[in-house]
């Protein structure tokens, strides 16, 4: 009698087939894994919008185009530094309602919005970037650096970055003697001290600030005419700010004829309208303009 061919013991029983199953999920995990750890931490935001044009700045200089929404309406201001580049995009008052319907994935501010801004968008799933508002040279580099990781382009925050640190060291190595007194002047009658990125400029400049005190104050006409700088930076003197207080110390007949005298050098607005790395320009005028006493 002929003896039947042994059947092969069945290798598709249900334990095989779920072992194999989780082999392969297993392994479909692992590649996904790999793949997220293989991609940036975070996804370049797409549809930025800015506040204020302070905060226009960061996102002109370190944004690509296509990634800016909105600006804010002081974008092409004349103190705006990066205006050139504002022409062609869309403008925002910045009212929640209308920066909502714009569907951002990050909002840009220094001083625009709501003064609890981070905390509003934050109700509706946006971030919110903070810019500004530095007080030196080293927390405005740190800044820039930030934003550029936060928009998605740290290259250009290290090329800014660089070019900072070249600038600071080429004046630091030109200073000129005798630490001269300078003095920071606005068109509106403001005086600059201590804490402040305008008593930054003035130190990268190689100058001293006259004011010693902390933060802003309201010019000591008497201080001015009695004991004058060596130099006075002046500020938005070149704009018509200076004419839309008629009560402005700026508009001063003591003050006119000390500055007819006195030497004084005229900063562009964009300079020092805003506080951020790009007032190294201002520095930069400030030195030349002791260099050339």
């Amino acid at each position: 009698m002929t003896r039947k061919a042994r059947r092969p013991a069945d290798t598709e029983t249900p334990w095989v087939r779920d072992a194999a199953r989780r082999e392969v999920f297993v392994r479909w995990v692992l590649c996904a894994l790999a793949l997220v750890l293989a991609s940036p931490a975070a996804a370049a935001p797409r549809r930025v919008v800015s506040l204020d044009y302070c905060a226009d700045q960061f996102v002109l200089a370190l944004a690509d185009r296509d990634q800016i929404a909105a600006l804010s309406r002081g974008s092409q201001r004349d103190d705006s530094y990066f205006r050139e580049r504002a022409h062609g995009v869309r403008q925002t008052r910045g009212t929640l309602e209308e920066v909502l319907a714009l569907q951002p994935d990050l909002v840009v501010r220094n001083w625009g919005g709501p003064w609890d801004a981070e905390q509003v968008y934050a109700r509706f799933g946006v971030p919110v970037l903070q810019v500004g508002d530095t007080p030196d040279f080293a927390a405005a580099r740190a800044d820039v650096l930030n934003a550029a990781r936060v928009l998605g382009h740290e290259a250009r925050g290290n090329a800014l970055a660089r070019d900072l640190d070249l600038r600071l060291a080429r004046l630091a190595a030109q200073r000129p003697r005798g630490d001269p007194a300078v003095m920071y002047l606005s068109g509106g009658g403001g005086v600059a001290g201590r804490g402040v990125m305008m008593d930054a400029v003035i130190t990268a400049a190689g100058g001293r600030n006259v004011r010693t005190e902390p933060s802003w104050a309201v010019m000591p006409l008497e201080r001015l005419v009695e004991m004058p700088p060596a130099l006075i930076a002046l500020g938005f003197f070149d704009t018509g700010r200076e004419r839309m207080n008629a009560w402005s110390p700026s508009q001063h007949p003591a003050l006119q004829r000390a500055l007819a005298h006195a030497r004084t050098v005229r900063l562009p607005a964009a300079t020092v309208s805003c506080e951020a790395w790009y007032a190294i320009d201002a520095a930069e005028q400030i030195a030349a303009a002791l260099r050339a006493s």
